[in-house]
């Protein structure tokens, strides 16, 4: 979470704005009823702003906290794919003086490790899963060490990753765990053990489903491993396929630069072929 002053003083004004309608409200209620007038309706207003007042103050906290830049990651990294703008935003907040709470959430810190990823920065994607296990609390812990697990499997570091993967097993998984832990098992996990049928079928799976259905990233995640299983299984046209849809959708992307180049490799080898 990082509030900045003018955020809390937003946060400030609003609940104080709230709190002045509630006092009005019931004060004029008051008043009135000393007078012989009963109006019900602006005890039941007044109520309704005190509770508005005390709720803008923890909705206020979550949303000028860590709610704008959350929905600003998604919007840069999933939806527009820069992923470099966002991290450019994050280290500027991060870095600035006028913050009065600087804790980093897991739900930032993992846009941010996915900014690096689709960045192809493998060291600040480790680091920041890192960083994310420092700042996530007890029941969070084993989600972020499925995180790592997977950047670790489709970074082809097979023992550490089947190691940590062991080790998440032996926990307590909760829903959200459960579903991360299949979709490891079918995609990440399946590449980095040999098993493309598997991982073929899963992100065909993920291709055709309706919801949730996928964003820009996961699309382009989706049709770049596609792209990386059907050169596993030597299906060239179908790689060049997926990696021509990565090429045309991947914007500001390492996946489209590598999807470029898987593309120049086997326009070369045809060339060779027919020399």
């Amino acid at each position: 979470m990082f509030l900045s002053k003018k955020g809390l003083l937003k946060i400030f004004v609003v609940a104080i704005s709230w709190f002045l309608v509630a006092c009005f409200c019931v004060l004029s209620y008051n008043y009135l009823l000393n007078m012989g007038v009963k109006i019900k309706f602006l005890l039941i207003l007044g109520i309704i702003s005190y509770l508005i007042c005390c709720i803008s103050i923890f909705w206020g906290r979550y949303a000028e906290g860590k709610g704008i830049l959350i929905n600003l990651g998604n919007t840069l990294v999933r939806k527009e794919l820069k992923p470099a703008e966002f991290i450019k935003e994050y280290e500027t907040l991060k870095n600035s003086t006028d913050l009065v709470i600087k804790k980093p959430s897991v739900d930032v810190l993992l846009l941010v490790a996915t900014a690096y990823d689709v960045l192809n920065d493998r060291e600040n994607v480790l680091k920041t899963v890192d960083e994310m296990l420092a700042v996530a609390g007890e029941k969070k812990k084993t989600y972020v060490k499925l995180i790592k697990t997977s950047f670790l499997f489709s970074y082809d570091r097979k023992e550490e990753a089947e190691s940590l993967f062991v080790e998440t097993q032996q926990a307590k998984l909760d829903f959200m765990c459960k579903s991360l832990t299949d979709n490891i098992l079918k995609t990440d996990r399946a590449m980095a053990m040999g098993d493309y049928k598997i991982a073929e079928a899963e992100n065909l799976r993920l291709l055709e489903q309706t919801f949730p259905k996928l964003d820009n990233l996961g699309k382009l995640i989706v049709h770049y491993q596609l792209g990386e299983v059907y050169e596993k299984l030597n299906d060239n046209e179908k790689a060049v396929l997926h990696y021509q849809y990565c090429v045309n959708h991947g914007r500001e992307t390492a996946i489209k630069q590598s999807a470029k180049a898987a593309i120049e490799k086997y326009s070369i080898q045809n060339v060779d072929k027919k020399g």
